[in-house]
């Protein structure tokens, strides 16, 4: 238990991803920072100086700063420091997509006895629209009536937050003009760019719409690639012609178009659970007739067609797939920048997909553990010892070890047939899809 919050200048209630991360950066920059989180074993290891995530630059600042400017606790302090930032999951139910707002609502409450008569409170937690006025603010000013509320988003990428936190513009949205005034004056600490909206709505929606846009402009690129299998196209080949010198802004013009990007897997914690937060904001409008929600239904729907596209080409190699050992490499949910994250990773649903209709599932990954990735369904293993194992291998993720690693092992003709089922095509100037005794397959199409 915390009992003096003098102590700090702001405290940041739970350690999750976006938590730890935002308490790292500002004891960098020599905040006092509280960190509230339930889990007892994130409590212990940061205060021993140690992530439990990977994200670079994190443990050198856990090191210098744990049990100075930085502190954990898994209890509330009596009274709250003049900032209490709510980085608390919100997550949506894996069946319906409905959000539970349970962890914000018990902060909110937790906050609304603790929190100074002039403190300000930011509400960082991904939410639908209207959340923080109307369950945040409405709680507080239950006991507060001129509590001081904002709305700013988190919005980095990970394998790159510190940095992105130290050079993204900081979007806020305020209930009021003191309330804004002080979350700009706050996170005026972090960063020198600020994007002040009307509203909390404005900057809720703010962080919606970027992620949602992305989880678009992704599903496109896969759009392209079944349209292509369909027809017997290289995807690659379709989305390289529409992009060269079409998408960039040529010397005298003055239109850029937006690229059309590869296709791939959208996971990740925020890309594969935002959009059904927005869908919470369409009112009364058909979500059946929202783009935002064909672009996730079929960006999830991907490794269930990659694992069929697999298992099909796999009976090309061998008369027994029943009998084949697989390499699953990468894990994480994605390899560029590489992290340890495995929410919305396709590992689980392509290796959930073969399993029983191969003979072993081997898994590689050079972030996450391997007690994570048995727990994924698949055998842990040494990179080229699974290479030498196995009778298919598939790129899950495009970490580039992947190039190096596998392009190295099979630089001399395999002895046996070997399919490389590449989801990333990050082999394709790498000499393997011209190896002898290799086929390579891209997702949804044979390249050889």
């Amino acid at each position: 238990m915390v009992s003096r919050a003098a102590r700090h200048d702001v405290a940041i209630v739970g350690l999750g991803y976006v938590g730890i991360t935002l308490a790292a950066a500002l004891a960098d920059a020599g905040l006092r920072v509280l960190g509230i989180e339930r889990r007892r074993e994130v409590v212990d290891s940061v205060n021993s100086g140690r992530s439990y995530i990977y994200e670079p630059g994190i443990d050198a600042i856990l090191a210098r700063c744990a049990g100075g400017s930085l502190h954990a606790a898994t209890g509330w302090p009596d009274e709250l420091p003049p900032v209490t930032i709510i980085c608390v999951s919100t997550p949506a139910d894996p069946s319906t997509g409905a959000p539970d707002l349970s962890n914000l609502k018990d902060a909110a409450a937790q906050i609304s006895r603790r929190m100074p008569p002039d403190g300000l409170v930011v509400v960082r937690s991904t939410v639908p629209v209207g959340t923080s006025r109307t369950l945040v603010l409405a709680t507080l000013r239950g006991r507060n009536p001129e509590a001081s509320l904002a709305f700013c988003p988190e919005r980095t990428v990970q394998g790159a937050a510190l940095m992105e936190l130290r050079n993204l513009p900081q979007v806020i949205g305020a209930v009021d003009d003191r309330s804004a005034d002080l979350a700009e004056r706050f996170f005026s600490r972090l960063t020198d760019s600020i994007v002040r909206l009307s509203s909390p709505e404005a900057a809720e929606m703010v962080k919606l719409v970027n992620n949602c846009h992305t989880d678009l402009l992704y599903g496109f690129g896969n759009e392209v690639a079944l349209l292509a299998s369909t027809h017997g196209i290289d995807p690659l080949e379709v989305i390289r012609g529409a992009n060269e010198g079409y998408t960039e802004r040529a010397e005298g013009l003055a239109v850029v178009r937006p690229r059309i990007a590869k296709p791939g897997f959208v996971g990740g914690g925020c890309l594969s659970k935002d959009p059904y937060l927005l869908l919470e904001s369409l009112g009364d409008r058909d979500p059946s007739l929202s783009l935002v929600r064909c672009a996730r239904k079929l960006n999830e729907s991907m490794p269930g067609t990659a694992a069929e596209d697999f298992m099909r080409m796999l009976g090309r190699i061998t008369a027994d797939p029943g009998a084949a050992t697989v390499l699953a490499c990468g894990m994480a949910y994605k390899g560029i920048p590489e992290t340890d994250d495995l929410r919305g990773t396709p590992a689980a649903p392509f290796i959930s997909s073969i399993a029983g209709r191969v003979g072993r599932i081997l898994g590689h990954d050079y972030r996450v553990s391997p007690e994570c990735t048995a727990g994924l369904g698949a055998e842990p293993v040494a990179i080229h010892d699974g290479i030498a194992a196995a009778d298919a291998i598939v790129l899950l993720n495009d970490h580039p070890g992947y190039r190096r690693d596998i392009a190295g092992a099979l630089s001399t003709p395999p002895g046996r047939k070997i399919l490389v089922y590449d989801c990333w095509r990050i082999l394709t100037d790498s000499g393997v899809p011209e190896t002898e005794n290799v086929l390579y397959a891209g997702l949804c199409h044979e390249v050889r």
